[in-house]
């Protein structure tokens, strides 16, 4: 990155380098069978046509001033890796170790309680979690004591599936949607491949062959969500330098590390002034050598091995190669839900949920990917590299990750939540997100009368903006003594308030304004200077704020004073909350409270990754935001920042799967299918997905020929 944009890619790049996606994704490439690195020559193959015969390249080359490198087979696996590998808890861990240095290991354990009692589960479908609170305070203090140096050391969606008896078909019906930042272009390409051996419609990573995880091919459908297991452990490593080479120490013995230098080259800096025709000059670029070192934990990725002591991560992408590929190229072919439960068997980054359903009626929930052996104690932060205590004892096997496959219930629905309950053999993860996406996503497939569910029966559900924290936070200020006249009109709006977090409405913008005072309040009582770093929202802090947020809503739903300074009640605190949210609001919008909307400051922020290089033309490549609903409690989604209210976190793709007729399936992406920024189709989808519409996912063949806009057809001139 810093090749194309300068020093500020130099940290990112050092991360990237430092783990080994480039490294890993070649070992991946290597350890895939020869269908699967076949299906990716043929990829890169066609890529390199292109760059060489093509006039006319796209406009970020021209604005850089660079031509493509050609394009290796391993590229396709690097793409998947950098959109994918370090989407985990490292960052969550490094933060939570730093916090504690800085307030004490009773508070931090304080905020870190695990999934709430009595929420919804995955599997069993329609079960509550029944387990205690989670305790790591001894485990903490631990990581206090071991890692006081690292003071200086600088990643939801739903799906689900129905039984045939619930619908008008008598076979299942799948959908979801994928929940991430807003790309420019879009992060999913929509993509319908068809050849003699099968035909897959869905979504791809642009670079990457096929479709991998939101698709369907003649016989089986698959929506997949992030699975939240704990998969990236942090080792603090003792190190020394002998000679030339570092050493590790391990069980008593000093141990060799792996080690190299790399390059990185950096851009070098724009000129302040330059001419329409050089706007990609540049003064001369420089060379920065970065040090990699690997221990059999993995590699370092914070600290100064010099000083004695580093950090290392153990993923299971990222120890060494494995053969995930073969799973995305079995997968496209499975023949029903069986068969794409041991394709997934190779599947290794990340962790997936995956809700299914195939012709022959089958329905459900498979989990998928690897996830270590090892106790609950690695979870918390980082843990002694020195001591066998805290090593990995392989992965749990395939056959005993959770699943539920035709579950008489009739339903499954897999929005992030905890997976399994508190009885499953083996630790899987500290944070899930709370059921209140999935108890709304629930409750809407109850609703349904059986015999009678169809596609449009599933665009309801993707369209619920209900909050049930909403709910329980506005019942409490309705029940407050106002402060002044403000708060008695935003009370009266609040009153007629149906708990939707619609675009239109006034209340869901005075409900999150003050639900944000109530956070910045009580975190600044808690934390002090440390709730800071955590309203900043630095790599690390935001699991434990949406941890914090929850815990208030379950606060006041209980009517527990525990997250509440001694001496103060929750009336007294939302009054003021209250008070203070409409102020703020009134400065940002307005008096009239009656003429504000949510939509006014939750937005879409498109933003092209080369706009704030080039601002001369960030208004052609950055598209146009978007007023929408939700928020990150809503199953349709709209996450956003403790500081703005602008989607952070949305629906980066909506499907809807018919098994019984796949003429009937539906999706849509927030911008378009095309990622050249000229093109009509660059944002063509975009109104339609702000509105939670769809277009028709076409299946047939000759359907396609006869509707086409316009056709190519590539004849190769030798034998690649």
């Amino acid at each position: 990155w810093s090749e194309l944009v300068g020093r500020s890619g130099l940290s990112q790049d050092r991360l990237m380098r430092s783990a080994g996606l480039g490294r890993t994704a070649k070992q991946d490439y290597e350890m895939s069978n020869s269908a699967a690195r076949q299906m990716a020559d043929a990829y890169a193959a066609g890529v390199n046509v292109f760059i060489e015969t093509t006039k006319n390249l796209p406009i970020e080359y021209r604005l850089l001033g660079k031509e493509p490198e050609s394009w290796e087979s391993w590229h396709c696996l690097a793409v998947y890796k950098m959109r994918n590998t370090l989407l985990g808890t490292f960052e969550p861990k490094l933060f939570r170790t730093k916090l504690t240095n800085a307030i004490g290991a009773e508070k931090v354990a304080s905020l870190v309680k695990g999934y709430p009692m009595g929420h919804l589960l995955t599997v069993p479908p329609g079960e509550v979690y029944q387990g205690q609170p989670l305790d790591g305070l001894d485990q903490i203090i631990e990581t206090a004591e071991i890692a006081n140096w690292l003071n200086e050391v600088d990643a939801g969606s739903n799906a689900w599936s129905i039984s045939g008896k619930l619908t008008e078909s008598g076979l299942p019906l799948m959908a979801g949607d994928s929940h991430r930042a807003l790309d420019t272009p879009s992060v999913y390409y929509q993509i319908h491949l068809t050849c003699p051996d099968f035909s897959v419609i869905g979504y791809s990573l642009p670079g990457v062959p096929g479709a991998l995880h939101f698709c369907h091919n003649e016989y089986v459908a698959w929506g997949m969500t992030h699975g939240g297991a704990d998969t990236q452990d942090l080792f603090i490593e003792r190190l020394r330098r002998v000679e030339e080479e570092y050493q590790y120490l391990f069980q008593g013995e000093w141990l060799p590390t792996k080690s190299w230098t790399e390059t990185i080259h950096v851009q070098g800096q724009r000129d302040q002034y330059q001419s329409e025709d050089n706007i990609s000059g540049q003064k001369p670029n420089e060379s920065v050598r970065h040090e990699i070192i690997v221990t059999h934990h993995g590699p370092v990725i914070a600290g100064d091995p010099a000083s004695g002591s580093a950090v290392t991560i153990s993923d299971p992408g990222l120890i060494a190669g494995s053969n995930w590929l073969d799973a995305a190229h079995d997968a496209m072919r499975s023949r029903s839900v069986t068969e794409l439960h041991h394709a997934f068997r190779n599947w290794t980054d990340r962790v997936n949920n995956y809700a299914v359903a195939d012709v022959a009626g089958n329905f459900g929930y498979l989990h998928a990917g690897k996830i270590p052996v090892r106790g609950q104690a690695n979870g918390w932060g980082v843990v002694p590299g020195w001591s066998a205590e805290y090593e990995w004892q392989g992965y749990i096997p395939h056959d005993e990750l959770p699943k539920s496959l035709n579950p008489e219930i009739g339903y499954i629905v897999t929005c992030n939540q905890r997976v399994t309950g508190h009885e499953y053999p083996y630790y899987v993860g500290l944070y899930f997100s709370p059921e209140f996406r999935a108890k709304r996503v629930q409750t809407r497939i109850l609703e349904l009368e059986s015999g009678r569910a169809t596609v449009a029966a599933m665009k309801r559900i993707h369209a619920d903006r209900l909050s049930l924290p909403a709910q329980v936070f506005t019942q409490a200020l309705l029940e407050i003594n106002p402060l002044d006249q403000a708060s008695v009109q935003a009370q009266d709006l609040l009153r007629e308030w149906n708990y939707e977090m619609d675009r239109n409405l006034v209340q869901p913008l005075i409900y999150a304004q003050t639900k944000r005072c109530v956070t910045h309040r009580l975190l600044r009582e808690q934390l002090g200077q440390s709730a800071e770093e955590i309203l900043s929202g630095i790599a690390g802090s935001q699991a434990h704020l949406r941890l914090f947020q929850t815990d208030i809503v379950l606060a006041i739903q209980h009517q527990d004073n525990m997250l509440l300074p001694e001496g103060q009640s929750w009336p007294t605190v939302l009054a003021l909350a209250l008070q203070e949210a409409i102020q703020q609001l009134k400065e940002r919008l307005g008096d009239d409270l009656t003429q504000w909307h949510w939509g006014e400051e939750h937005h879409t922020r498109p933003q092209h990754p080369l706009s704030r290089r080039f601002p001369q033309v960030a208004d052609l490549l950055n598209p146009t935001p978007l007023a929408i609903h939700g928020d990150g409690d809503t199953p349709l989604a709209g996450g956003y920042g403790i500081s703005q209210f602008a989607a952070t976190g949305m629906s980066v793709n909506r499907y809807i799967y018919d098994p019984s007729d796949w003429t009937k399936s539906q999706w849509i992406v927030p911008l378009g299918a095309s990622g050249h920024p000229a093109s009509p189709h660059y944002t063509d989808q975009a109104i339609a997905w702000s509105n939670v519409e769809y277009i028709p996912q076409l299946w047939n063949w000759e359907q396609i020929v006869s509707e086409a806009e316009s056709q190519q057809q590539l004849l190769p001139e030798k034998d690649y």
